[in-house]
This record gives structure tokens, C-alpha cells and sequence, in this order.
């Protein structure tokens, strides 16, 4: 075990060979000439009707000046009365105009970058800024003028709350760090930025608290972010499954979330989160088996509410997996644990059923599976009524045709609902084949092959890492300091220490409204 998974570590996986540093090789540089890096420009955009060519007089004077920029990603105002007019009325006739002028002149108006090679030009009108090209200059000026179409802030659609927030992020990454920013006033907030893909370029953010993470975790998160070499990222998934250790089991070891307010209560904790643009989702490492079951509702409300709802979870995470499992037990190969009139319940409606037990369970549960899928592909109002009103008529007409046992429904039901309650869809989908992995490994060797599933899915969540951290911490190993904010909650006045895993550097959260109360 040991072999292999020293075999698997990420430690020991070389940076791709392909990957070429932007510093290595340098693009073509621009020429002096305007015709020149015109003409260039022209062949590089060939059959790109959106990328738009604006000759300009500077001025007074002979001079004339390109903007190439996209249709749709800038702000055409702004490009014309920070930019346009300013050039129009920069020169007089005769007088001499360097790049120095220029940057002058239009700083004070808008956002300018200084460029000197046609790559770097490119990237950028790409990105949504225009190019500014004047003749007789070898650079060129990239102008922050991006504006383009994008979601407004609305309340996230998969982690709705009662209190707390209503904000949630949107596909837009400047738009989903400032509203990390406008919660963390501090300059310890550090928003690192790459591009990650080769066709793509896409925006991705790396944010932590400098003085609460632990520095060995951000420089792991930045190694493994850095050494991605993959020709798109179209969503943050893209980026979860290219860092995470294991790629091919069953259980998350990166949380991902709508939520800003949550983002930032991990960062608090020390933790590291990373935001791609086009996506509303934040990925939030390390991770601990635990926090996918924590809502940011256990937070907002009083702590006797928040211990009811995490046993629920954690209770509800036991029944989606593994009730079809215990029903297939008890009726298959320990039906004498149940009541005597139980029993003669289902000897009475098993003699009719053409289908085992085990055939059954695979029956409904590829049904419900079926229905799942339906009601989400389907229109939102259709969708619905699909979801419930098939459950209803399937299960019935099944029922009544004798197909399958009345109780079977109920435990199905009681499964699906238990699925329903864990917060995290990606924890959620999990169960859902783990779910099938167990009754498949009971049907086919009773209850002790229940218990050895088990056996075989404990060794695995406890031989998991996220990040270097263990997956079960601090079940295993067991850590008293760091249950009070685990299955249950304690009053906020009591948790003064964030998790030591994470916050190695600064663990005091708070001194505690006590008087010289020390824990």
C-alpha cells in the first residue's frame, strides 16, 4: 500500500516537458513602422470579423495611430472619449511624439500597459483591451477599456440559505474577487493570477491570507496550478480534477461553492481557494471529509439548531448510502431481525413478486436514476412535474402490478430524500454510485459483504489526502482540539483557534469574550 501510493504522489510527477515558460521565448517584436505592424496584424486575425481596425489622425499632425480591439468586449464610450479624443488634440503639427508622451497623455484617462512584441499585443485584445498603435513607435499600449455582457449577483441556485447572504458569484472573475475583497479589508488578502491553457488562456485566481496560511500549502497549490498544461479550461472543475490527488476515487477532495461568505470563512481558517473565470464556482483546499456535510447556515444561526441539522446530515449520508443495502440484508439473509408481523408482511406480498430482492433494489434504484435525469434535462417547470408526478405513477402502477414490494418503495424514497439532504452536489453524486457499489457487494454476499464494503471504503477515505492533509482529520488521526467545529458546534465565543492543520502560523482566532478566561 505504501508502494503505491508512493507510486501516486503527486511529489513524484515530473513537470511536463511541453510546457514552455512565456519568459523562454520571447514573441516577435513590433516594428517601428505602422504599415508594417498593421499589415501583420491583419494576417494574424485573417477571417476574424469580430476584431475591429480603427485608423486615427494624431492630431495636427502627419502621424496616424491603429486601435484593434474586439467587438462586444470593450467599452466603446470610454474607448472614444479617453482614448479617440485624447490622440485627436495630443500632437500639433511638427511636433515631435515618443512613447513617453503617449503613456503621459493617456494615464490619466484610462488603464495602460506598455507592450513590445505582437504575443503580448495579441493576449491582450483577446482579453478585452484595445491595442494602441501609433507609427514611428516600436511598442504598443494596451487600454483598459473591457466591458462586455455578464450575470448580475444573484442569490447562489444550488447552496440557498435562511440567513447569511444572498450573494453569489457570477461568470465573471474580477466581478467574484471583489466580492472576496469586500469582505477581507486587508492587505493580507493575496490574489495571485495565471493562465491556464494553451488555447484558452483562461483566467484563473489563486487567493489566500498571508499571514493565516500555511506557506507550504500555498506553494503546493501554486506548483500543481503552474505545472497544468492542458489545451482549455472551460470550468473550474477542469482545474479539481488536474490537482487533486485522486483523480479516480469516489470522494471530493476539493470543496467547491457559490458562496462568497463561505469562501471567506475558509480563508479565515487558512485554507486556499482558487476562482476561474467563466465559472461561478470556488474551489476550497485542503478539505476534510467532515466539511462537506457544514452549511453556512450552521454558522448563522444558534449552535443547539446547528448540532440537530449536522446530525441529520451525517445521519442522512449513512441512509443514502446504504438503506437498499440493509433492506436487501434483512429480507434476503437476516429477515428473523425483523418484527414477527413484519415479516409476515413481506412473506405475504413477496409470494407475487416475479423479481429477487436484489433485482428489485437495481430495478428502482435505475428508475429513480432515470427520472433524476429526466427532470433535469427537461424544462425547470416540466422538469418538476416529471420528478414527482412519475415517481408517483411509476411507483404506483409497479405496486399495483405486483412488481415491487410497498416497503421497497419506502425505503427508496427514504434513500433518495437522505441523498437530497447532503449540501454538496459533488458529495451528493458520489452516494449515488457508492450506493450502487454496496448493494451490488451485498446481493452477492449478505451481510458480510456489507460489512467488508465498508471495511474497504474506510481503509480508502483513511488512506486519502487532500493537499497533504488527511482526509478524515480529525476523526483519524483523532485530534480532541479540533472537535468543536466537526459534527457539532460549539458557541462562536468558544472557538478561539482556527484548525492547526491549516493555520500552523497564527491559530488564535479570538481572545474570547470571557474576562482572562483562558481554554
Amino acid at each position: 500500500m505504501h508502494l503505491l501510493k508512493k507510486i501516486f504522489s503527486r511529489k513524484n510527477r515530473k513537470k511536463p516537458k511541453n510546457k514552455i515558460s512565456p519568459n523562454v521565448n520571447p514573441g516577435k517584436p513590433l516594428y517601428s513602422s505602422l504599415e508594417k505592424n498593421y499589415n501583420y496584424l491583419k494576417n494574424l486575425f485573417k477571417d476574424c470579423e469580430d476584431i475591429k481596425f480603427r485608423k486615427i489622425k494624431i492630431g495636427n499632425s502627419k502621424l496616424t495611430a491603429i486601435i484593434v480591439f474586439v467587438d462586444g468586449m470593450v467599452n466603446q464610450d470610454s474607448l472614444s472619449s479617453n482614448v479617440i479624443k485624447v490622440l485627436t488634440k495630443m500632437v500639433k503639427e511638427g511636433e515631435d511624439i515618443s512613447a513617453k508622451i503617449v503613456e503621459e497623455k493617456l494615464v490619466t484617462t484610462v488603464g495602460i500597459k506598455l507592450v513590445h512584441d505582437f504575443d503580448d499585443g495579441a493576449e491582450g485584445i483577446l482579453s478585452g483591451e484595445a491595442f494602441l498603435l501609433v507609427e514611428g513607435i516600436s511598442k504598443g499600449f494596451l487600454l483598459e477599456t473591457k466591458s462586455w455582457e455578464s450575470r448580475n449577483v444573484t442569490e447562489p441556485i444550488n447552496e440557498q440559505g435562511i440567513r447569511g447572504p444572498r450573494e453569489g458569484f457570477t461568470e465573471t472573475l474580477r466581478i467574484n474577487t471583489s466580492l472576496i475583497r469586500r469582505r477581507i479589508k486587508n492587505n493580507d488578502l493575496k490574489i495571485i493570477h495565471f493562465k491556464i491553457g494553451r488555447i484558452s488562456k483562461t483566467d484563473v485566481a489563486l487567493l489566500y491570507l498571508a499571514n493565516i496560511a500555511a506557506p507550504e500549502l500555498v506553494n503546493e497549490v501554486k506548483k500543481r496550478v503552474d505545472q497544468i498544461d492542458v489545451d482549455a479550461v472551460l470550468e473550474a472543475s477542469y482545474i479539481e480534477e488536474l490537482i487533486e490527488e485522486r483523480t479516480i476515487s469516489l470522494f471530493p477532495q476539493i470543496l467547491s461553492t457559490e458562496r462568497p461568505d463561505r469562501v471567506v470563512g475558509h480563508l479565515l481558517e487558512g485554507k486556499v481557494a482558487i476562482l476561474v473565470d467563466g465559472s461561478p464556482f470556488a474551489l476550497i483546499m485542503p478539505v476534510s471529509l467532515p466539511q462537506f456535510f457544514h452549511t453556512p447556515d450552521d454558522y448563522y444561526n444558534r449552535y443547539p439548531f446547528t448540532l440537530l441539522s449536522r446530525t441529520v446530515r451525517f445521519l442522512a449520508f449513512f441512509i443514502a448510502s446504504s438503506l437498499p443495502s440493509l433492506y436487501l440484508v434483512a429480507v434476503s439473509f437476516r429477515y428473523e431481525v425483523l418484527p414477527r408481523d413484519i415479516i409476515a408482511q413481506i412473506a405475504q406480498t413477496r409470494t407475487v413478486l416475479p423479481f429477487s430482492p436484489l433485482v428489485e433494489v437495481l430495478l428502482m434504484e435505475i428508475t429513480v436514476e432515470i427520472l433524476r435525469e429526466a427532470s433535469l434535462r427537461l424544462p425547470a417547470p416540466l422538469g418538476q412535474s416529471v420528478g414527482i408526478v412519475g415517481a408517483l405513477v411509476i411507483g404506483d402502477a409497479a405496486i399495483t402490478a405486483n412488481l415491487i414490494s410497498p416497503i421497497l418503495v419506502i425505503v427508496i424514497a427514504l434513500s433518495l430524500l437522505g441523498n437530497f439532504i447532503v449540501p454538496n452536489y459533488t458529495m451528493a453524486t458520489s452516494l449515488r454510485v457508492l450506493k450502487f457499489i454496496i448493494v451490488l457487494a451485498t446481493g452477492a454476499f449478505g451481510g458480510i459483504g456489507f460489512i467488508l464494503i465498508w471495511m474497504m471504503i474506510l481503509a480508502h477515505l483513511c488512506n486519502i489526502e487532500s493537499f497533504g492533509e488527511p482526509y478524515l482529520e480529525p476523526i483519524a488521526p483523532f485530534k480532541v482540539s479540533e472537535h468543536r467545529d466537526l459534527i457539532y458546534r460549539i458557541p462562536i465565543r468558544w472557538l478561539r483557534r482556527r484548525p492547526i492543520q491549516t493555520a500552523k502560523n497564527n491559530v488564535r482566532r479570538q481572545l474570547g469574550v470571557e474576562k482572562d478566561v483562558e481554554e
